[in-house]
């Protein structure tokens, strides 16, 4: 019986996953998942990839390429650890992560919050990544002074992303919690969901996670009109879950969306995204309004 399993999907970084699993000591009660989203063999060694070699480290190569959603759900049926714990597989553990997640090993919560640093890959200088978890942890404490269910929201609500995290692994699969295997805002709906239904959890104020700020990575670069279209809807599907539950406050503005999409299809892209935040009820700044018609006419007097 493990006592953690921690999932890491992969593609097409093999040295920074390495990274990764070097943050991860070793010991005999830890089990490693690593799930390759189908990476490219000129990219990747497959004969040298990083965990074959390793004790307790379990590898698997999907061929279906459905993102890191997919990858997450497949380490899934694979843990066996009475915890389960995501990391992204570009970041890594902070010293003595081991320490702070063995206070919570006997316990029964179902969720173990804890907060992250962040720095730049290229020079570990300090990076902003992270900020708005303390923030989100400092409005959790704030409103815990009276009102217990108001400060529970800010954890759940504000603070979507798997890692950084402990969950019980009865717990996901009593609630069969998965991931959606779309490529961007995959974890979002399953950390949401799983704070909802957790009856005991803990926010901790150690930083147990170090996010790396990458400029190439999906989260950063939206290479092409298909990459900001995942963006974009996921943040619908947010947004449309948050009106389901009722939590209107938490509902994500679309007005970068909307400014963003003149670069993945001009004025006509604009209009359509702009279109779709009306649809979902998204209040629309006068400034984005501004922006818009100032594009429109330039393209307009462009065409003339």
């Amino acid at each position: 019986m493990y006592s953690y399993s921690i999932i890491i999907p992969h593609k097409n970084i093999p040295d920074l996953l390495k990274r990764c699993l070097e943050s991860i000591p070793m010991r005999e009660d830890i089990q490693i998942l690593i799930i390759d989203d189908n990476s490219d063999s000129d990219i990747v060694n497959f004969n040298e990839f990083p965990g074959l070699k390793r004790q307790n480290t379990e590898v698997y190569f999907t061929k279906e390429g459905k993102g890191a959603g997919y990858a997450r759900n497949v380490g899934l049926t694979h843990a066996k650890g009475r915890w389960i714990l995501f990391a992204d597989a570009d970041d890594f553990y902070n010293p003595g992560f081991l320490n702070a997640i063995d206070k919570y090993k006997d316990t029964d919560n179902d969720i173990v919050y804890f907060l992250a640093n962040s720095v730049n890959n290229d020079n570990f200088k300090p990076a902003e990544r992270h900020l708005y978890l303390e923030k989100t942890r400092n409005k959790y404490y704030k409103k815990l002074k009276y009102n217990k269910i108001k400060a529970k929201e800010e954890l759940v609500y504000k603070n979507w992303e798997a890692w950084a995290k402990m969950f019980r692994n009865d717990f996901i699969k009593k609630n069969k919690l998965s991931f959606e295997e779309v490529k961007i805002g995959e974890d979002a709906l399953f950390v949401i969901k799983a704070g909802e239904l957790s009856t005991k959890y803990v926010a901790d104020n150690f930083q147990l996670y170090c996010i790396t700020y990458r400029p190439n990575s999906l989260s950063f670069k939206l290479d092409n009109e298909s990459d900001f279209d995942e963006g974009f809807y996921a943040k619908i599907r947010i947004n449309n879950y948050f009106k389901k539950v009722k939590k209107y406050k938490f509902i994500n503005a679309l007005d970068n969306d909307i400014l963003m999409a003149y670069n993945y299809g001009g004025i006509k892209k604009m209009r359509k995204v702009m279109k779709i935040a009306k649809e979902n009820d998204n209040k629309i700044r006068s400034k984005t309004y501004k922006k818009y018609m100032s594009l429109y006419f330039k393209n307009l007097f462009r065409k003339n």
